[in-house]
């Protein structure tokens, strides 16, 4: 079959041809094959009656749609699931990583052992243990069988199947590759949930000794039965502390301006920055590489890349790079001009650029800053537990000078 495309070679120039190739697919991984970036594929117009033949029996049906088109936004939220897909969603959906790798890869096993998406999508509602999860499932069930689309019914949970691993489904079921993009999710969630876990795992110590901090200490206002005190001391401070982080994760989701204050100031914050722009990099790197391997134009993988790092501000920084593209430059010039990327990245992405292996270098940049921000965090978290040891006792040692300065002051008002 003809394909018509349109991409940009490694200076940024716009080309134009025609490849023919049995499929979206293989015409997408020619054009890379030749160094340059697509930017659209448009299958040539068939001729009449020489429309295809019908699907073989138990083939999945595919999209309509291209891979390079923009997914469609998801249907308007009631006022209840609006504010929940702003303050709760962020936290907990009811559907871990952990949960949508496995789904993504079983799902990737039946398609690809030629199981039809329909009894794929039933064969998962059946063994899923998550409720939620079944829940959707279900309603993915009923609007596969009605004729949609996977891609279209998970539109409908924004909030557990987010715009980039929709994009990708999308481009899987344009191109005919749905198993292979299935795979290639879930190894990016897998990794995720990997760092996630290191971020959790390393935080605690520092946690439970700033909580430490507010409850221990006073415990002697306990002993003396002044139960009055030792709120005043212990719990009001760590309750007004709760509510200011609580007040701030409210404002930040809320309101745009503080969230990109926010993302700012910790990436640029010259002991934790390191480790926030290290996981940001990955997160983007990894979906990046994903989304341009499904054959989803380089402009719009950024796009969809920058939402999934996790950081405003340096989303923002981002964003400049499709920008770049779109007017002409190259992308190297475009990672180069952001501001925020180290030499080796804009090295890796030169090389990249050169040998049209874009994904396999951001695969690269990701697994590099995921160890990378591992070890940061481990230093981060080793010296932020010292430092909450050392608040620890100094806030024992004020407690106990506060408590003998005032017993052997009323001593001394007696005597006199």
């Amino acid at each position: 079959m003809l394909y018509s495309y349109e991409a940009k070679d490694s200076q940024g120039k716009r080309v134009s041809g025609t490849v023919e190739a049995p499929d979206e697919r293989g015409a997408a991984r020619h054009v890379q094959a030749e160094g340059y970036f697509l930017m659209r594929l448009i299958a040539a117009p068939v001729p009449a009656g020489a429309g295809p033949g019908p699907a073989p029996a138990g083939e999945m049906r595919l999209s309509s749609r291209s891979a390079d088109m923009p997914i469609p936004p998801p249907p308007p939220l009631s006022p209840g699931k609006w504010l929940l897909s702003k303050l709760i969603y962020p936290i907990w959906t009811g559907v871990s990583l952990r949960d949508l790798s496995i789904l993504y890869r079983q799902f990737a096993t039946l398609v690809d052992a030629g199981v039809p998406l329909q009894r794929s999508v039933a064969t998962m509602q059946a063994q899923t243990y998550n409720r939620t999860l079944r829940k959707c499932l279900n309603t993915i069930a009923m609007r596969v069988n009605a004729g949609g689309t996977i891609s279209e019914a998970m539109a409908e949970y924004p909030w557990i199947f987010p715009d980039y691993q929709r994009a990708s489904i999308i481009a899987g079921e344009a191109i005919g590759n749905i198993d292979v993009q299935f795979r290639r999710l879930a190894q990016t969630l897998e990794e995720e949930h990997q760092l996630r876990g290191t971020i959790k795992r390393e935080m605690f110590r520092p946690c439970v000794n700033i909580t430490a901090m507010f409850l221990f200490p006073p415990l002697v206002l306990l002993f003396l039965g002044q139960v009055h005190a030792y709120f005043v001391e212990a719990v009001y401070p760590l309750l007004e502390t709760i509510g200011f982080i609580l007040g701030c994760y409210i404002l930040g989701r809320l309101a745009t301006g503080f969230r990109w204050f926010y993302d700012a100031v910790l990436s640029i914050l010259p002991w934790i920055g390191g480790a926030v722009r290290m996981i940001a990099f990955a997160r983007f790197g990894r979906t990046l590489a994903s989304m341009y391997s499904a054959g989803v134009n380089i402009v719009r993988a950024i796009h969809y890349s920058t939402e999934a790092c996790g950081n405003t501000y340096l989303a923002g920084r981002m964003e400049s790079i499709g920008t770049a593209l779109q007017a002409g430059g190259g992308i190297t010039e475009a990672f180069h001009r952001t501001g925020i990327f180290p030499p080796m990245v804009i090295s890796m992405m030169g090389t990249g650029e050169e040998s049209g292996n874009l994904d396999t270098m951001m695969d690269k940049m990701a697994s590099f800053y995921e160890e990378e921000a591992k070890f940061k965090l481990h230093q981060v978290s080793m010296s932020l537990g010292a430092i909450t040891t050392v608040a620890v006792g100094i806030r024992v040692a004020i407690i106990v000078i506060k408590f003998y300065t005032g017993y052997f002051g009323s001593i001394m008002q007696e005597a006199g």
